[in-house]
């Protein structure tokens, strides 16, 4: 050991003592962060700036007409591109744009079409018609260019869809108001008219009893029928009501079975979103709980924040899900959804008072580093009060209310289909009875021939009548409010909620703030690879004789001049990540770690680089700097190791690069310590496995690289 220290001694001393050896020594271990600190730097946040990316849009659309209102989706959505400024948006027409994209000023060209609001809107005809957009991109000008263009076009799609299933179903459930209003203004005579149809039908044996004794009851014939005709004109009145209400919908049935469906599975989701989220907070007090001892931790006041978080997340499910079934509950007014919101009340109530008290439990732990333990006690009893409340919401939600609501929409579906249908039939039925009951009445003395002529034509008519008396019976009063009800909601609410029926809610597992911090491991553990190779470039691996020198060992010597290039690589990586925290902001949840992973990485790829100069020379230079490009590409620095060859993904387990990578992302994003571990131990076997090739390998190798060293410096192109 004697032997292997005086060897890194006598190299330090050589620098103190030299000038030009100590600059030449801080320009080495500062150099390779450069590297790092400018292309960090560089690609810090690419997308902030998106809004001066140029992107034309030429709008042609002519426009068209959707229930008599004039309708230009090509100028709705022109207008809300001009308040958007996340792209620069270049509004023209169709030849500069041509020019534009062609000769580079814009990076790409979106056209709507003159037929794209007419093709649009076939949606709701016989024979739709999928229209257009015309997306045109310069992929030769920039590659990430493209790719903001692609995500630029995609937005510009959504928003469009969204626009567009708005507008239809506002004007959907604009008409579907009218046809309720007018059912509502006549249900008191629909109902009648229902009555009346199902007496008439179980009088009908009557009638025919009456009709089979003629010869002898034709005055108590001719009486009855009048009876009965002093309730046909109600009768044929009610069923012209009531099928112009239902004809003016019968378009309109299979939409509106669509969107309501549509609507209930959304609000399902919705809740069960709640669920999720009170379990996820559940799941976030026991960490809580568990760092009750722990003083000044960042943590804790990153886990308040995740649980208010939250807690603001199902209050606003929550209004969304009340604002829905209030609407729905102003005309049904059905016990189960009544219940369903006071329960949804009851846990926005709880939770609003666990979002306070945790107010309270941040600012206590802001001012004595710890968490008050009365504090967290009380609001672990309000968390167990908010999970109780949301169980008891989805019991009654299964149990009641999902059964209630799916009712209302198969009520009206069924309902509005068979009156269609028997109505139809009704029309005509009545007409005929009317002009027989007339003929029947005119002529008092009924004789036995216009008796049996009677006879047979309600016999005719005898079935039918007995359908649609069946049918009616089977829908109550209730049915036909709950059919006005639905027809009656409000326009705006529910064609903004089928257009856009949940929110989705983006949450970072491991979150990175800026782009710059999650490329900042690549970069890093470039540079450090980069200053091992500077370092065998400039510094030589042999020992510079001195006093006691022809003592040593080949292996005492290799340790010795190990120490030296390790110990100023080292210097290296801790001036790159110290820079990258301090002069760059790097985002760390770690930094201690960070610097650690650094200062390792650096060890072992020092000791990996200098065997390999120490065993092969200029050779194994050579070898760095190709295992260095193979790792860049396979390591899954910049892109996910699933989307590279195969080759490459065989490999990655092999190389030092992706536990250094994985090192830095453990100390950016958030510590795992299974990860942690296994990137350490990883990086420690690497530099083992390479010094032992060194210490048993050196002396056997240099016989050989020493003399195709000797023949590449008689060559006189050597260094």
């Amino acid at each position: 050991m004697k032997n292997i220290l005086s060897v890194f001694k006598r190299d330090m001393k050589a620098v103190i003592k030299n000038p030009v050896a100590i600059l030449i020594i801080v320009g080495v271990c500062i150099i390779p962060s450069l590297y790092a600190w400018v292309n960090i730097k560089a690609c810090w946040n690419p997308y902030e700036n998106t809004s001066t990316v140029p992107i034309a849009v030429v709008n042609n659309d002519i426009g068209t007409t959707l229930d008599g209102k004039d309708l230009n989706m090509g100028d709705e959505v022109v207008s809300e591109l001009k308040d958007n400024k996340d792209i620069g948006w270049k509004f023209v027409d169709s030849k500069q744009a041509e020019l534009g994209v062609v000769s580079g000023k814009y990076y790409a060209v979106i056209e709507i079409p003159e037929d794209f609001s007419k093709n649009l809107t076939s949606l709701t005809t016989d024979n739709p018609v999928k229209p257009n957009i015309i997306y045109k991109v310069d992929t030769k000008a920039n590659p990430v260019a493209g790719k903001i263009t692609d995500v630029a076009k995609e937005q510009l799609i959504n928003e469009i869809k969204s626009n567009f299933v708005s507008t239809v179903n506002k004007i959907a459930f604009s008409s579907l108001n009218k046809i309720g209003d007018k059912i509502e203004q006549n249900k008191n005579q629909i109902i009648e008219m229902k009555n009346a149809i199902i007496k008439i039908n179980k009088n009908m044996e009557l009638i025919n009893g009456a009709l089979n004794g003629t010869s002898t009851n034709a005055k108590n014939l001719s009486e009855y029928l009048n009876s009965i005709k002093s309730t046909m004109p109600q009768l044929t009145s009610g069923i012209s009501a009531m099928q112009n209400g239902t004809e003016q919908s019968k378009d309109l049935t299979k939409y509106t079975r669509n969107t309501l469906d549509s609507s209930f599975n959304n609000l399902e989701m919705n809740l069960n979103q709640m669920q999720a989220s009170s379990e996820k907070i559940t799941s976030l007090m026991k960490d809580l709980n568990g760092k009750v001892k722990e003083e000044g931790s960042q943590n804790i006041s990153t886990t308040i924040s995740m649980i208010k978080e939250e807690i603001n997340y199902i209050n606003n499910n929550i209004d969304t899900i009340n604002k829905f079934l209030t609407e729905i509950n102003k005309k049904a007014n059905k016990d189960n959804i009544s219940k369903l919101i006071t329960s949804l009340n009851n846990v926005k109530n709880s939770l609003s008072e666990e979002s306070s008290k945790l107010d309270k439990l941040s600012n206590s732990f802001n001012e004595t580093g710890k968490l008050n333990e009365n504090i967290l006690n009380e609001i672990s009893s309000l968390n167990s009060s908010a999970n109780n409340n949301v169980k008891n919401t989805m019991n009654i939600y299964n149990t009641n209310t999902k059964s209630a609501i799916s009712k209302i929409c198969d009520n009206y579906i069924k309902a509005t289909e068979e009156a269609n249908k028997l109505l139809g039939n009704s029309k005509g039925m009545v007409s005929s009875i009317d002009t027989l009951l007339n003929t029947a009445i005119d002529g008092s003395n009924l004789t036995s021939d216009m008796a049996g002529k009677l006879e047979e034509k309600l016999k005719y008519f005898e079935s039918s009548m007995g359908e649609l008396s069946k049918k009616l019976e089977g829908i109550s009063d209730n049915n036909i409010q709950e059919i006005v009800t639905v027809l009656q909601s409000n326009p705006e609410v529910m064609g903004e909620y089928i257009s856009d029926p949940f929110n989705v809610k983006n949450e970072s597992i491991y979150k990175i703030p800026n782009y710059g911090s999650g490329m900042a491991p690549i970069y890093s553990v470039l540079a450090v690879w980069v200053g091992g190779l500077i370092l065998t470039s400039l510094l030589s691996t042999k020992v510079t004789p001195f006093e006691g020198s022809e003592k040593l060992t080949t292996r005492e010597k290799y340790l010795g001049k190990l120490m030296t290039f390790t110990v100023l690589a080292m210097i290296q990586g801790f001036i790159i990540t110290m820079g990258d925290k301090l002069l760059l902001g790097v985002y760390t949840v770690n930094a201690p770690l960070l610097i650690l992973f650094g200062i390792v990485s650096s060890f072992t790829f020092s000791t990996i680089i200098y065997t390999l100069v120490s065993l092969f020379g200029n050779v194994g230079k050579a070898l760095a700097i190709i295992w260095m490009v193979i790792q860049i590409a396979g390591s899954g620095g910049s892109y996910p190791i699933q989307v590279d060859p195969l080759f490459f993904r065989i490999l990655q387990p092999s190389f030092p690069f992706t536990y250094a990578l994985g090192g830095f992302r453990e100390a950016i994003g958030g510590p795992l310590i299974s990860s942690v571990v296994l990137d350490f131990t990883m990086l420690f076997i690497f530099a083992i496995v390479f010094i032992l090739i060194g210490i048993f390998f050196k002396e056997k190798i240099n016989k050989y690289t020493n003399k195709f060293e000797e023949k590449f410096e008689e060559s006189g192109i050597a260094e």
